[in-house]
């Protein structure tokens, strides 16, 4: 019967251009953003192959930096630490007055940090006065030299006798130093580096105190050495080297 038979199948309908088998579909694109609707080309890859080398350079060690010109204000702060070095033992008074020298050739900042390389960079502990040291010279010659140490306060008596303190190669345990000095018809004689800043306070009767100036003024924030002199009759030398040594044969030509 005629309207038993099985509907016919229609035949597929063909593709438009732009919805074939392998052709590339075209994104959505807005007009009015400079940019073709029917451009179908892939988008460009950005190349970050040079900025991912520039983020894997190694950044400039500090060894390779050019030298900075130093400043006054960070030679007086060296100094200030070499002070202070002083003061803890770490460096004796002639280290000192070469580092001093030193600190005011120096012309950049990597010549004034070799100055106090071998130092540590901040003061471990504060300072504890204790009691002076006492030491007696009655009709005898007591004598100091070389490398030793020199406590925050001494007491030092002359009866009589002869006392010489060579400190060129002394270790001061504080940036402060006081030295009394009792000299009752006695010698007594102090042998101080350059650079080392000295103040000589007091006297005696009849007494009386010969100080020559260094070669070279104490540097600002240089250690000082406090010198109280009493007695009477003694004379006290401060000199910067030791004095002259003169042979019998030189004094009996008059040299």
């Amino acid at each position: 019967m005629a309207g038993d038979r099985a509907p016919r199948a229609q035949a597929p309908r063909p593709l438009s251009g732009h919805a074939r088998l392998g052709a590339p579909r075209s994104r959505e694109r807005r007009y009015g953003d400079g940019v073709d609707a029917s451009d179908t080309s892939p988008e460009p890859i950005p190349n970050t192959a040079g900025e991912e080398d520039a983020r894997n350079l190694p950044a400039e060690s500090a060894g390779d930096r050019h030298p900075i010109l130093a400043s006054d204000a960070e030679r007086e702060q060296t100094v200030a630490r070499l002070r202070e070095a002083v003061g803890e033992g770490r460096l004796t008074l002639e280290e000192f007055s070469e580092r001093v020298g030193a600190v005011q050739l120096a012309r950049t900042d990597q010549e004034l940090a070799a100055v106090s390389r071998d130092l540590p960079a901040t003061r471990p502990s504060t300072e504890l006065l204790a009691e002076p040291e006492t030491h007696r010279a009655v009709c005898s010659h007591l004598i100091r030299q070389g490398p030793w140490s020199l406590p925050v306060r001494s007491r030092w008596s002359s009866w009589f006798g002869t006392i010489d303190l060579d400190l060129r190669e002394a270790r001061l345990s504080a940036s402060d130093t006081e030295i009394a000095v009792q000299n009752v018809f006695g010698t007594v004689t102090l042998i101080v580096p350059d650079g080392l800043e000295v103040v000589v306070r007091g006297g005696g009767l009849f007494a009386s105190q010969k100080i020559e100036s260094p070669q070279r003024p104490p540097a600002p924030g240089a250690p000082r050495l406090i010198i109280d002199a009493s007695g009477p009759g003694g004379t006290l030398h401060v000199r910067s080297r030791p004095p002259r040594q003169t042979s019998l044969r030189a004094l009996l030509r008059g040299e």
